[in-house]
């Protein structure tokens, strides 16, 4: 008994001479980059409980992202000054950094990425279904990503806009009743719709072949899968995802939510994906390609990886940010328009004079939809109130700094451990009255007229990290846009509130309780 006593003291003694040694050496690196402490939230909480319980309830009540404008009001109101960076407590007690300035993710994400990395925890729990790739990988892996699908995503690649008319067509008919020309379809959630559009659209781009899964029915023979094997596949991968969501929460404990049915849904995800990729192998020796001559990312890619299990990585990467994140904004965009008819109106209005009525279009070209000022002021407005991935955070490769937050006036460096978390949550950056105006809770696309994009606003991310697919997210949301508002000339959302929309956070934001509207179907 006394042994194990002196064994626990020895214990005791040893990790505090370790904790004092490690904080005067962190105190004394801090000092030479000159920087000064950055307040912290709630001190009391030792352990970070209370903002774990914070959190907690922000995602049960669709207001996870007030969880951070909150915490960043009360500590402004704390310091007496607006705070845009400060220290925080998470369970077992770790420090984690907050910060919504747009100089210090300047820093994180662009002057000083090679400082920062994507957390471990984050790139384990993303590995069973993704594998590594471009949103699952750090280092040599990311750069070896991010070089061989950058050129997949330039402009000619993207411009034939036939790929989305094909799905946008099949969206329409798979609206709920009889939809003739003057008629209201009933009141019903398109959110589902718009996610098996983006999954149609993704499936298609990358494999050569679309899952088709707005049809009841395929009669396509040639697939190489039946109807029933692609609505798995759909169904398993949605379902893993969510999986994949939870995990995060867990940090290091991740691989506790990744039990034998979310396995089995990964198994399913990667069984569907490797039969393209084998098949496309095999076809290599002879140079055959998908049997289309539309691009496929599928047959792009192949000439430079010939490992399989890397293919499907890959591919997967780009299917998640290439089908959920373009299909929560839609669902935003659509519910945002219906709280505001005015703008509604005046987007049609615009819309129609630009590329004619629905029947009888005008040509719809990539910079067509560009050049149409109103459109996209619409769509940054959407994605700076509702940006599709709110919440991002980096791990500190080495002992770093962060340019401003520290000291009483908030000006000073602040020094950022080796290993310590830097987090952000986008709407609170995006909403902040200093950076957008006394209005910056509103939307407003008119904000947007001479205003330049910049680290204030990063519904993409920014540095070279900067999603690679964000202009064919944009085409294909803008192309969604033009020819919905030609069909429909009206939008019933009276289901919704006013003011933001609640959000359901699951890694991309969406509608929380899904996007129930009515449609008018034009007469002309």
């Amino acid at each position: 008994m006394g042994f194990l006593l002196l064994l626990s003291l020895t214990a005791a003694a040893i990790l505090t001479i370790h904790f004092v040694i490690s904080h005067l050496r962190r105190a004394a690196k801090a000092k030479s980059f000159g920087c000064q402490p950055t307040p912290l939230f709630r001190p009391w909480d030792i352990l970070g409980v209370q903002n774990f319980n914070i959190e907690m309830n922000g995602m049960k009540t669709n207001r996870f992202s007030y969880a951070f404008v909150d915490r960043k009001k009360e500590m402004s109101a704390k310091v007496g000054r607006e705070c845009k960076t400060f220290r925080i407590k998470y369970p077992p007690g770790e420090t984690w950094f907050y910060t919504f300035d747009p100089k210090n993710l300047q820093a994180v994400l662009a002057t000083q990425f090679q400082d920062f990395q994507q957390p471990t925890a984050k790139v384990g729990a993303l590995e069973p279904l993704l594998g590594l790739g471009i949103f699952s990988a750090n280092g040599r892996r990311w750069e070896h990503s991010r070089t061989l699908l950058r050129p997949q995503f330039m402009r000619e690649q993207i411009a034939d806009l036939g790929l989305f008319e094909t799905h946008v067509r099949a969206l329409f008919d798979a609206l709920p009743g009889v939809v003739e020309p003057g008629d209201w379809t009933p009141t019903f959630n398109i959110q589902p719709l718009l996610e098996r559009f983006t999954m149609d659209i993704a499936t298609e781009f990358l494999f050569g072949e679309s899952v088709h899964s707005q049809k009841d029915n395929s009669t396509d023979t040639s697939t190489l899968f039946s109807k029933k094997e692609m609505m798995q596949f759909v169904e398993a991968f949605v379902n893993a995802q969510k999986t994949t969501a939870k995990s995060l929460i867990f940090g290091d404990l991740f691989w506790l939510t990744h039990n034998r049915k979310f396995k089995e849904q990964c198994k399913v995800v990667h069984d569907f994906v490797d039969t393209y990729v084998q098949r496309r192998l095999r076809d290599s020796g002879s140079d055959k390609k998908s049997g289309t001559t539309k691009y496929v990312v599928l047959d792009a890619i192949v000439a430079d990886v010939k490992d399989a299990q890397e293919l499907r990585s890959q591919l997967l990467n780009i299917l998640l940010a290439g089908s959920d994140t373009i299909s929560g904004t839609l669902g935003f965009l659509l519910a945002t328009l219906a709280q505001h008819p005015l703008t509604f109106e005046k987007l049609r209005n615009i819309i129609i004079d630009a590329f004619g009525p629905f029947d009888r279009p005008k040509e719809i070209t990539l910079s067509g939809l560009k050049n149409c000022s109103y459109l996209q002021w619409c769509l940054n407005e959407v994605l700076r109130v509702n940006p599709s991935v709110p919440v991002n955070f980096r791990e500190a490769v080495r002992d770093t700094t962060l340019p401003v937050g520290g000291g009483s006036d908030g000006k000073s460096p602040v020094f950022i451990p080796k290993g310590y978390f830097v987090a952000w949550e986008l709407w609170t950056m995006h909403s902040d009255p200093e950076l957008w105006g006394p209005d910056a809770d509103r939307f407003m696309p008119e904000r947007w007229e001479g205003r330049k994009l910049g680290f204030n606003y990063l519904p993409f991310n920014a540095g070279p990290r900067i999603c690679i697919g964000q202009q064919f997210a944009l085409a294909e949301i803008a192309y969604f846009t033009v020819r919905f508002l030609q069909k429909f000339d009206s939008i019933d959302g009276s289901a919704f509130p006013t003011g933001r929309l609640p959000c359901d956070w699951r890694i991309v934001d969406k509608v929380a309780g899904g996007v129930n509207i009515k449609l008018h179907s034009t007469n002309k």
